[in-house]
Protein backbone atom coordinates (compact mmCIF):
# COMPACT_ATOMS: atom_id res chain seq x y z
CA UNK A 1 0.00 0.00 0.00
CA UNK A 2 1.47 3.32 -1.10
CA UNK A 3 1.43 6.47 1.59
CA UNK A 4 1.47 9.68 0.12
CA UNK A 5 2.35 13.26 2.11
CA UNK A 6 -0.61 15.69 1.49
CA UNK A 7 0.30 18.88 2.94
CA UNK A 8 -2.30 20.82 1.24
CA UNK A 9 -4.80 18.48 3.06
CA UNK A 10 -2.56 18.17 6.17
CA UNK A 11 -2.09 14.29 6.07
CA UNK A 12 -0.53 11.48 4.81
CA UNK A 13 -3.09 9.07 3.02
CA UNK A 14 -2.96 5.22 2.24
CA UNK A 15 -5.73 4.47 -0.05
CA UNK A 16 -7.05 0.98 0.93
CA UNK A 17 -10.20 -1.19 -0.93
CA UNK A 18 -11.96 -0.03 2.44
CA UNK A 19 -11.74 3.30 2.16
CA UNK A 20 -8.57 5.53 2.99
CA UNK A 21 -6.39 5.46 6.24
CA UNK A 22 -4.64 8.71 7.32
CA UNK A 23 -2.60 10.40 9.93
CA UNK A 24 -3.70 14.17 10.34
CA UNK A 25 -0.94 16.74 10.91
CA UNK A 26 -0.42 20.61 12.41
CA UNK A 27 2.24 22.45 12.72
CA UNK A 28 3.58 23.80 15.86
CA UNK A 29 6.31 26.10 14.71
CA UNK A 30 8.84 23.91 13.11
CA UNK A 31 7.37 20.46 14.29
CA UNK A 32 5.33 18.59 12.88
CA UNK A 33 2.73 17.23 15.20
CA UNK A 34 0.72 13.71 14.68
CA UNK A 35 -2.74 14.05 16.50
CA UNK A 36 -4.79 11.59 14.65
CA UNK A 37 -4.30 8.20 12.69
CA UNK A 38 -8.01 6.70 11.22
CA UNK A 39 -8.23 3.53 9.53
CA UNK A 40 -11.59 2.17 7.81
CA UNK A 41 -13.33 0.14 10.49
CA UNK A 42 -13.48 -2.73 8.04
CA UNK A 43 -9.50 -2.88 8.44
CA UNK A 44 -9.04 -2.86 12.11
CA UNK A 45 -7.65 -5.34 13.46
CA UNK A 46 -5.40 -6.55 10.11
CA UNK A 47 -2.39 -4.51 10.73
CA UNK A 48 -3.18 -2.09 8.94
CA UNK A 49 -2.89 0.89 11.44
CA UNK A 50 1.02 -0.74 12.47
CA UNK A 51 1.39 -0.09 8.16
CA UNK A 52 0.13 3.22 8.18
CA UNK A 53 2.62 4.21 11.18
CA UNK A 54 5.20 2.57 9.81
CA UNK A 55 4.85 4.17 6.67
CA UNK A 56 3.92 7.59 7.88
CA UNK A 57 7.24 7.58 10.34
CA UNK A 58 9.46 6.29 7.71
CA UNK A 59 8.72 9.13 5.14
CA UNK A 60 9.12 11.57 8.34
CA UNK A 61 12.47 10.02 8.79
CA UNK A 62 13.64 10.79 5.25
CA UNK A 63 11.85 14.40 5.39
CA UNK A 64 14.26 15.06 8.25
CA UNK A 65 11.51 17.06 10.05
CA UNK A 66 10.89 17.09 13.61
CA UNK A 67 7.95 15.33 14.35
CA UNK A 68 5.66 14.39 17.87
CA UNK A 69 3.09 12.00 17.90
CA UNK A 70 0.11 12.99 20.10
CA UNK A 71 -2.29 10.02 19.15
CA UNK A 72 -1.92 7.35 21.65
CA UNK A 73 -2.15 5.29 18.50
CA UNK A 74 0.77 6.49 16.85
CA UNK A 75 2.68 7.21 20.68
CA UNK A 76 2.10 2.80 21.00
CA UNK A 77 3.47 2.22 17.82
CA UNK A 78 6.45 4.64 18.04
CA UNK A 79 7.24 3.09 21.56
CA UNK A 80 7.34 -0.66 19.89
CA UNK A 81 10.78 0.11 17.99
CA UNK A 82 14.10 2.00 19.01
CA UNK A 83 14.13 3.26 15.45
CA UNK A 84 10.90 5.40 16.03
CA UNK A 85 11.72 5.77 20.02
CA UNK A 86 15.11 7.40 18.55
CA UNK A 87 13.49 9.59 16.02
CA UNK A 88 10.35 10.76 18.37
CA UNK A 89 12.40 10.59 21.64
CA UNK A 90 9.25 8.52 23.27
Amino acid sequence: MTITFEPERNRFNMPTEAGDAYVTIRWDNDVMILPHAEVPSALRGTGAGGRLATGVFEQIEAMGVKARPTCSFLVKVAKSDPRWQNLFGV
